[in-house]
């Protein structure tokens, strides 16, 4: 992987903050058009099973994709096999489990045969996902999001366009279910041609022992985020019904907008951009505070617009009314964000210094 200058940091970074941030801009203009056509209930199924993928998730990835990314020096050909690997191990453990448990996470969420299918269907996109580890990980390293950005967009449109297409027509839970199967297959099939290498399968002691001693505690890190949200939905998922939990992640969804425009593509962009930049503690103190400033003066109008105008929403387009239980929870969840506007920034500086353990 290419060494890069600092004028060719700051401007892959500027570069990639506008390509991420218009992928998210549309992708939240085809969620828009998704909630229109899409009832609570079905929602929350597909909100609760997804929830559940992220806990297998993270319990396949130890952080190694990160490890790439934020090594310091030169990327070898023994860390790319060592990564795709292990990766490779975890998840096709974790999925062989989760495909052998399918019948009785089904029967405790009383998932009728549709809903039963869509978490099959994303164990299978997750591992199409995994496959796409170390092309997405090369990118990111050089800051190449212009690349990085198009199986994202495809990814966006093939998802929600079939979700949407498949909705208006009576397809419920399928609507999902399909439209996860081919966002994982276009996203994979992209990713390679943007970024091909060769798959190899091998273990170095050397490599494993660098990267883990970032990943591990990366991911242990990652642990907290996950009892906080995804663990949190799926107990709510068993305690409530599946409409109620379909008017949190609606709430949860609408009010973490602005962070998933802006924060969320500023920290992809600047993990990398920071990582470059560790041994340049002047640059660093320039680049941590203009990411600060632009964070807080984008995310503070929009958070305060969101939660005024989310009331008048769900009155003035006559689909949205049905979400209206959902607001007061809104509300909740942006003032949640504000402080997660913040904090998340600032632990991602000390990440990309390698210092997880302070984290």
């Amino acid at each position: 992987m290419a060494k890069l200058d600092t004028l060719t940091i700051a401007r892959r970074s500027v570069r990639g903050i506008a390509v991420l941030t218009l992928v998210q801009v549309l992708n939240t203009v085809l969620v828009f058009l998704l909630t229109i056509f899409i009832d609570p209930r079905t929602f929350g199924v597909y909100f609760v099973v997804s929830a559940g993928l992220a806990l297998l998730t993270y319990f396949s990835d130890i952080g190694l994709s990160a490890a790439l990314i934020q090594k310091k020096g030169k990327v070898t050909r023994e860390d790319l096999v060592t990564t795709f690997t292990i990766q490779q191990l975890l998840v096709v453990t974790a999925i062989t489990i989760a495909f052998f448990l399918s019948p009785h996470v089904a029967a405790f969420y009383d998932l009728d045969t549709q809903g039963t299918q869509l978490f099959q269907a994303l164990l299978i996109s997750f591992f199409l996902s995994s496959l796409k580890t170390i092309p997405s990980a090369t990118l990111v390293r050089n800051l190449e999001f212009n690349k990085f950005s198009i199986p994202q967009v495809a990814e966006a449109v093939v998802f929600n366009l079939v979700a949407v297409i498949l909705a208006t027509r009576g397809f419920g839970i399928t609507s999902f279910t399909i439209a996860v199967l081919a966002r994982g297959i276009v996203g994979l099939v992209l990713i390679y041609i943007i970024a091909p290498w060769r798959i190899g399968i091998g273990i170095s002691r050397e490599s494993a022992r660098s990267l883990l001693t970032f990943g591990v505690p990366f991911q242990a890190n990652s642990f907290l985020a996950l009892l906080k949200d995804d663990l949190l939905i799926i107990i709510l998922g068993k305690i409530l019904s599946l409409t109620e939990v379909g008017y949190i992640g609606f709430a949860q969804k609408w009010a973490f907008m602005p962070l998933r425009l802006i924060m969320d593509k500023v920290i992809q962009v600047t993990f990398p951009a920071f990582s470059r930049l560790q041994n340049d503690k002047a640059l660093m103190a320039v680049a941590i505070e203009k990411t600060l400033f632009m964070i807080t003066l984008l995310i503070v109008p929009l958070m305060a617009g969101l939660i005024v105008v989310a009331p008048y929403t769900v009155e003035v387009i006559p689909q949205y009314y049905k979400w209206a239980p959902a607001i007061p929870l809104l509300v909740f969840f942006a003032i949640n964000a504000l402080f997660s506007s913040v904090s998340t920034p600032l632990t991602n500086v000390l990440n990309a210094l390698g210092k997880i353990k302070t984290t």
